[in-house]
């Protein structure tokens, strides 16, 4: 069984074939050179935490089939920039660890498999639609899921019931209780990030918004649909009334006032449970986690906050080998056992077999005990399919980025989304892409 590159048909029609060509040319001509004997290891690089264990597991149940795993740093981090150049220059390994924001920019420079015909009925039930919607391009599959990010809210009990509110289920009973928490005692209910465009995206997601849409062949760019300029228009209010705390994420500013009891919830997917409890461990026992509030709450949804998918590479001589190995770490309770033996995880696997194994692998003291797996299992129902990420998502959240960090000087919400797309067209266009404006 062999994969294909993109078709002729869709968005690859829309002038990304020939990109395509162009990268697998290039790809090709250093491969074999630098892939070795396709009886070798399977090759993996990986920046998440606990692949080594995972790793060292499939290899003591497999001797016959070893995966050679490297670690790599993260995306952001200069993991992305490793994988292009190494596929450019033919010495990629077989399968990478990418964000689901990332794939179609990957898909676009001919980095990964097209693995559809590789998918086996089995994998395709065990993830489901929410999970393989982060792994498709344009219908075809070029990732496998890992995980399912539905947004939640973590909040703490005690300044809640100090004050008397309640936990919100609608975003208007959010802004009611932001500006009552304020009002009493100066606590700032969350913080909005300027430097978390996967968080606005997913606000967008759940009210309905579609910023990137593929329709014949063209893409099309909305970034001020009337689902995210509600989003928008709501966040900014709030900020307006100085009732939220507007600070980056993981900045220092921003973990004290975690720290310190002046903001009292965090709007996160449940990989960032661990992460919260592991930031502010001297507040452990008084936080719990709640359902994200809805707009609509007869018709509730969820957009998502990050998830990981593994690709196997364009020009990879084993990917038959290299997806069995997926299919056994995204399915098997024994593999997500080992990645996370180390207890430090809230990684919630999109494999429904795979959650109770999950499950027992965190520590839940920090949320007081509290049954987070059945929580998200409840709310990984809600999540909403068909998002579509743009092509050249680093660039577009760079732009975006850096209009939302002027917001305490007059930027406003949807100005840094009219530049973000302003800026994201001509970006497209120059990848030989038909694109246009909503």
């Amino acid at each position: 069984m062999t994969s294909r590159h993109p078709s002729r048909r869709g968005v690859l029609a829309a002038g990304l074939w020939t990109a395509l060509a162009g990268a697998g040319a290039t790809s090709c001509a250093g491969a074999s050179a630098g892939r070795g004997d396709p009886d070798g290891p399977v090759t993996f690089w990986s920046a998440l935490r606990g692949t080594d264990t995972l790793v060292a597991k499939w290899n003591v149940i497999h001797p016959d089939d070893p995966v050679d795993y490297s670690p790599m740093t993260s995306g952001l981090a200069g993991g992305n920039a490793k994988i292009s150049n190494a596929a450019r220059a033919g010495n990629a390994p077989d399968i990478v660890t990418i964000v689901d924001a990332d794939l179609p920019s990957f898909t676009i420079d001919g980095v990964c498999a097209d693995i559809t015909d590789l998918v086996t009925p089995r994998l395709r039930t065990q993830l489901g639609p929410q999970a393989w919607t982060n792994g498709k391009l344009d219908g075809r599959v070029y990732g496998v899921p890992l995980d399912l990010g539905p947004m939640l809210l973590a909040y703490r009990t005690d300044i809640l019931d100090a004050h008397r509110i309640a936990v919100p289920t609608s975003w208007e009973e959010f802004g009611e209780a932001a500006r009552k928490l304020k009002r009493q005692s100066g606590i700032q209910l969350t913080t909005f990030h300027p430097n978390a465009y996967n968080v606005l995206a997913g606000h967008a997601m759940q009210s309905g918004g579609q910023w990137f849409a593929i329709e014949g062949d063209s893409w099309v760019v909305d970034f001020l649909d009337g689902p995210t300029r509600r989003v928008a228009d709501y966040w900014q209010d709030l900020i307006d009334e100085d009732t939220l705390l507007v600070a980056p994420g993981s900045s220092q500013q921003w973990m004290s006032a975690l720290a310190h009891g002046k903001v009292a919830s965090h709007i996160v997917g449940p990989w960032g449970l661990a992460a919260l409890s592991n930031s502010v461990p001297g507040t452990a026992g008084r936080w719990r986690v709640a359902p994200l509030p809805q707009w609509d709450r007869g018709k509730p949804a969820l957009g998502t906050d990050g998830v990981s998918l593994h690709a196997i590479t364009a020009d990879s001589p084993r990917k038959e080998r290299a997806m069995r190995f997926l299919e056994w770490m995204s399915t098997t309770p024994e593999a997500i056992t080992a990645r996370l033996s180390g207890g430090r995880s809230s990684l919630f696997p999109a494999a429904r077999n795979q959650v109770e194994a999950a499950s027992r692998q965190f520590k839940t003291d920090f949320y007081d005990g509290q049954d987070l797996y059945g929580l998200v299992t409840d709310q990984a129902r809600l999540l909403r399919t068909g998002w579509t990420w743009g092509p050249r998502m680093q660039a577009t959240a760079t732009s975006l980025h850096n209009g939302l960090a002027r917001l305490s000087y007059g930027t406003r919400i949807t100005e840094a989304l009219r530049t973000a797309q302003a800026e994201t067209l001509p970006d497209m266009r120059s990848l030989g892409l038909k694109v246009r404006q909503a």
